[in-house]
């Protein structure tokens, strides 16, 4: 079988082209040349970001086009290289995430890689199938079950501000403020495609990790805690729930670094889980509440 790669000419072309993101999609996967000795990240990067003068606008490039030009594929557990995930014109959230990390590591942009635990809607046969790859290959596979799933991003260093920033190719977000709304927000959520994050109810656990997979810096409290209530002008501080959510975020922590990390499972916390998820919407209601009252 051939190895597809999109020539630069044809992402420059993309770039330009005045089509729609799904015109974009379908250009993408039918342009391509055959000779995969001849491909160049560092070239198929620049070639997006041209015009960008700064990093951070260079990391915006590589989003947004990545975001529009590959697909959200479901996680198969197999191992592929970033160009493999290029001839696939897609990916799982780590596998996009990959890409991602390469195409801004070619043009010396800072990043981190971001390891996420979500609430989501109970599922008995993601448990079902937790269970069974935890039984086999250890409790690192506990980062998914009945009511949670695991997530990969990244953290771009931002020059001007001197902060890390959130960047999601799967999502399609760059930026802290459309990283909440598209995460915790009460309201509806943006994404590229929201069959992937609809699902994705609210994030318990964020950690930026290493090569080795080892989970580092603790971010939840600065995304789900201060961030979340900046998001809302302080007004959550205020609410009865909120003392419980900040207890059940700091609380969960420690249990998830040691999931991924695959020396606890996490799947004997499902309680713990399934009670932050109804904080979470607790405090929504709360907001709601306090908002019909004005």
């Amino acid at each position: 079988m051939k190895h597809l790669f999109v020539s630069v000419a044809v992402l420059v072309a993309l770039i330009n082209a005045p089509s729609s993101a799904e015109d974009h999609r379908l250009e993408c996967r039918r342009s391509a040349v055959s000779d995969s000795s001849q491909f160049d990240l560092k070239q198929f990067a620049l070639s997006i970001s041209q015009g960008a003068t700064t990093d951070y606008e260079r990391a915006e490039k590589l989003l947004d086009w990545l975001s529009h030009n590959f697909k959200w594929l479901a996680t198969d557990y197999k191992q592929r290289t970033v160009r493999e995930i290029i001839e696939r014109q897609g990916g799982n959230c780590f596998e996009l995430a990959s890409v991602y990390m390469a195409l801004i590591r070619t043009l010396g942009i800072r990043y981190r890689q971001v390891a996420e635990i979500n609430i989501q809607p109970e599922s008995e046969r993601r448990q079902k199938s937790a269970e069974a790859l935890v039984t086999t290959k250890g409790f690192a596979y506990s980062v998914f079950g009945a009511g949670h799933n695991d997530h990969r991003w990244v953290e771009v260093y931002d020059e001007k501000s001197g902060e890390w920033i959130p960047a999601d190719p799967s999502v399609g977000v760059i930026g802290l403020e459309p990283w909440l709304k598209s995460r915790v927000w009460f309201g509806t959520r943006w994404a590229i495609d929201t069959s992937i994050t609809n699902d994705m109810i609210v994030p318990i656990a964020i950690f930026t990790t290493d090569s080795t997979h080892l989970m580092k810096e603790d971010r939840a409290h600065h995304y789900l805690v201060t961030a979340f209530n900046e998001l809302y002008f302080g007004k959550l501080a205020g609410l009865p729930s909120w003392s419980e959510w900040v207890r059940g975020i700091d609380a969960i922590g420690e249990k998830c670094r040691d999931a991924f990390n695959g020396k606890a499972n996490l799947h004997a916390y499902r309680a713990d889980i399934a009670r932050i998820g109804k904080t979470y919407n607790k405090l929504r209601n709360e907001y709601e509440s306090q908002t019909e009252k004005r």
